[in-house]
């Protein structure tokens, strides 16, 4: 488990409560916070940042936090905010055996 002090950065995860848009349309995004949390986050290394890329401008990260209930109920349809960006959630790792201390999240954001 990561030292408290490693989790420099604040997480906010939120969750796409999506309804109609004022026109009538189709589905407007409405993300609400779900839950913010003292979280570390590493950036990918160059050639991580190169294959996830492709021809767009994006940065791949990891985000740790501690698990409890609330980071335990995120699911890959959710996003974070955290270090400046939006962060969609590609992946959720449980971390520390069969009773995981902390979660690690796969990110990606645009910068584009």
């Amino acid at each position: 488990m990561l030292a408290a002090g490693l989790r420099n950065k604040r997480a906010t995860f939120q969750r796409n409560g999506a309804g109609r848009s004022a026109l009538g349309g189709g589905a407007a995004e409405s993300w609400s916070d779900l839950f913010s949390a003292f979280a570390t986050i590493r950036y990918g290394t160059s050639a991580e940042r190169r294959a996830a890329a492709g021809e767009q401008a994006v940065q791949s990260a990891t985000i740790r936090v501690l698990a409890n209930p609330s980071a335990r109920a995120v699911t890959m349809k959710d996003r974070v905010q955290c270090d400046g960006l939006t962060w969609d959630i590609t992946g959720v790792a449980p971390i520390g055996g069969p009773a995981p201390q902390e979660l690690e999240f796969t990110v990606m954001a645009s910068l584009g």
